[in-house]
């Protein structure tokens, strides 16, 4: 079963639902992993960016803020990362909120997908994603 189709019947969330959730999740991976860790992950998970377009826009006001809370950690050394995945789960909950989903449902996803990367990409896929998502 392919990623859409386990979190549909896992979650009862619809196939849009579902695409966009998962899309919002891997954009916001897109963002904060490296180039070649990130393309390690779209080598592993076929179909990766179709699901990125799927997620809803980003309001900008959103965008700003989600930078200015990284941008205020910048001289904080390792709590930079933390505030990067903050700003980044709040853009996140934004896109949940906008195909119908509470900001629970975030936390539903993320296993699910992370249990998907698993077993089409190996550890190394999944642990990257989760080091995104913690």
């Amino acid at each position: 079963m392919d990623l859409v189709g386990m979190l549909t019947s896992q979650l009862g969330v619809t196939e849009p639902q579902a695409a966009g959730g998962a899309g919002a999740l891997f954009g916001m991976a897109k963002g904060a992993l490296s180039e070649s860790d990130y393309g390690q992950v779209a080598g592993a998970l076929p179909g990766i960016e179709d699901l990125i377009s799927q997620a809803p826009e980003i309001s900008q006001k959103k965008s700003d803020m989600a930078g200015k809370i990284g941008g205020m950690a910048a001289g904080m050394g390792s709590l930079k990362g933390i505030a990067d995945s903050v700003g980044g789960m709040a853009l996140v909950t934004d896109q949940f909120a906008k195909l119908g989903l509470d900001e629970g449902m975030v936390s539903q996803f993320v296993p699910i997908i992370l249990s998907y990367a698993n077993s089409t990409g190996g550890d190394t896929v999944m642990n990257l994603l989760k080091s995104v998502w913690k």
